[in-house]
């Protein structure tokens, strides 16, 4: 009789647990077996297999991507070198093409590439030596270096006179322009990276500059005035040029100058640039970035001037109704060259302070590929405070660059200080040594830079490791 009623209680127990298995009675259907299991005698100690619930193996945090080599644009942890060394000229009217010529005419066909603005020929150069030490979070360059520019402007009305002549008798005028500056600097770099995943590079450039050559905007403005068959020729106006020592004196004896003496002329500037490297998971392949150059913190001061200067200088007077002729009849009256009177070399009353312009620049490095082997970088900036000319230069570039282990290839094309540029760079890379080799077009005018009215060459060498 018992073991009747133990199975009857079993099999209630059991048929009650095939209606709990709503997610909320799981717990009470499990109960339900164990009871009748244990009424049945069958219960044991031992968890039963399919009460072992398997555990799910742990997360794995996914591992981040290793950056690929260390940040462009160092090639090595520790170099030093020449930083691209070269010279170049450009103009708004004479191509390539007109400079090898055997005779140059003004004519009407030249004439109509002069702009109202006139005729603007410009001279640059710059060199510098650098050492540097970068790591993949911090580093440092230390730059020496020498760097300018010198512009000249001539008026359409002069090159008109040139091809036209004045037979018919009118009177022409306009003025010659000069400026620019030479400037040597030492620079240091101190940068690093910061935020959790070094997604951000700040550098910190503070510079001493001395003016070497300095010329504010100036020049002369002639006048030519016909009166019946005389033509009257004169000159007004003055150029200045300082230094940080005498030039007369310079002129006089080489050896007797104190150079050293320049370094009281010294200023100094601040320079910022800033990097966000725009995407955290694995390689970024943009970093957007913005610099400001030269910011100012102690102005230059120059003491030496040379003065070139003309009052209403009656220069000729002929008596032919033909300059031109008269130009090339090789009459020593006829054009007279600066006397020593027209030239002084004096103190400045006081000082002359000077500071370099402030430069603004927003670019971006882009790795279209996920690797710095090919980066593309525009960029677009305002020169303001130029004391040169007093006007202020919209900038902006386009770089393409191909970075293998071995060759390098750069093509770009700029408007840079009112100045277009199309031009590549070539650099062998064997790792302990670098050297790179560069050219460009260039004009004022955006058609004429194709037409090879300007150039500059350059060439660099790196050596490290």
């Amino acid at each position: 009789m018992k073991k009747h009623v133990l199975l009857i209680i079993t099999a209630a127990l059991g048929t009650a647990a095939l209606f709990a298995q709503t997610a909320e009675n799981q717990e009470w259907a499990e109960q339900i077996r164990r009871d009748a299991a244990e009424a049945s005698g069958e219960y044991t100690n031992t968890v039963m297999e399919e009460d072992v619930v398997p555990e799910a193996p742990p997360l794995e945090e996914p591992l981040p991507r290793k950056k690929k080599g260390v940040p462009y644009p160092y090639r090595r942890y520790f170099e030093f070198g020449v930083n691209n060394a070269g010279a170049g000229f450009a103009n708004n009217f004479f191509g390539v093409g007109d400079i090898f010529r055997k005779q140059i005419r003004i004519n009407q066909e030249l004439l109509k590439k002069i702009k109202e603005d006139g005729f603007v020929a410009e001279f640059d150069v710059d060199a510098g030596a650098f050492i540097n030490f970068n790591t993949q979070n911090w580093g440092f360059d230390i730059t020496a270096s020498v760097a300018g520019d010198v512009s000249f402007e001539a008026p359409k009305s002069f090159f008109t006179l040139l091809s036209e002549g004045n037979k018919e008798g009118h009177s022409s005028s306009g003025t010659f322009g000069f400026y620019g500056a030479v400037y040597t600097e030492t620079a240091v770099d101190i940068h690093a990276r910061f935020m959790q995943n070094k997604q951000l590079k700040i550098s910190v450039i503070p510079s001493m500059f001395i003016p070497l050559v300095y010329i504010p905007k100036g020049g002369f403005t002639y006048n030519l005035k016909m009166e019946r068959e005389q033509v009257l020729f004169s000159v007004d106006g003055s150029l200045d040029m300082y230094a940080p020592f005498s030039i007369d004196a310079l002129m006089d004896d080489p050896n007797g100058i104190e150079y050293m003496s320049m370094f009281d002329a010294k200023g100094f500037d601040l320079s910022l640039n800033a990097e966000y490297d725009v995407f955290k998971d694995g390689y970024d392949w943009l970093t957007a970035g913005f610099n400001i150059k030269s910011i100012p913190l102690a102005p230059a001061s120059l003491q030496y001037r040379t003065r070139m200067a003309f009052e209403n200088s009656p220069w000729n007077i002929l008596d032919t109704p033909d300059l031109l002729g008269g130009l090339t009849s090789g009459d020593d009256d006829l054009f007279k060259l600066p006397s020593d009177d027209d030239i002084t070399f004096d103190p400045v009353e006081g000082e002359i302070k000077v500071m370099r312009p402030v430069r603004f620049d927003l670019y971006s490095n882009v790795r279209p590929f996920e690797t710095k082997i090919v980066v593309v970088r525009p960029s677009i900036g305002l020169t303001v405070a130029n004391t040169l000319d007093g006007k202020s230069h919209f900038n902006y570039s386009l770089t393409a660059e191909l970075n293998t282990p071995v060759f390098l290839l750069h093509l770009f094309t700029a408007y840079d200080e009112l100045v277009y540029k199309h031009g590549l760079m070539i650099g062998i890379n064997f790792r302990i040594i670098e050297v790179d080799v560069g050219v460009d077009v260039r004009s004022r005018d955006f058609v004429q830079s194709f037409d090879l009215n300007g150039v500059r060459v350059w060439a660099g060498a790196r050596v490290g490791f």
